[in-house]
């Protein structure tokens, strides 16, 4: 008797189709001619935003993605390596700057990771804060 494999229920982390289409041009893997067949990388997609979204472990990923979470692990080592996983980000920075989503005047500097002068001036005597005050 041969069985289906039933479709798993969609996590929130998971792509739709619709933008898994968008994607799928800058994750293309070359074809081999041997060996074993390429995974589903929709599901790989899928299986390392879940991983990246909830902070799980690999290992944690659930079991029902249609892969495991060491070709998700594997393929996300290359995509950060061969620099795919760059070239999604910059196209999804492109294509949300042309469709008006990014509002550039919002846009900040985490100052976290600025080193301040020695001898810097108290930030609270600051030009905006003094205007403000008066």
């Amino acid at each position: 008797m041969h069985t289906q494999k039933q479709k798993r229920v969609p996590y929130p982390s998971d792509l739709t189709l619709r933008q898994f289409q968008m994607l799928s041009p800058h994750l293309a893997v070359r074809k081999k001619k041997t060996g074993r067949p390429c995974a589903d990388l929709k599901e790989v997609a899928d299986g390392i935003l879940y991983v990246l979204s909830t902070g799980c472990r690999w290992s944690d990923l659930p079991h029902d993605y249609g892969v495991s979470y060491v070709t998700c692990y594997r393929y996300f080592q290359r995509w950060v390596k061969n620099g795919t996983l760059t070239r999604v980000f910059t196209f999804l920075k492109k294509e949300a700057n042309r469709r008006n989503y990014l509002h550039w005047r919002n846009g900040y500097l985490d100052a976290s990771v600025v080193k301040s002068k020695k001898g810097a001036r108290n930030t609270a005597d600051t030009r905006e804060n003094i205007v403000s005050m008066g």
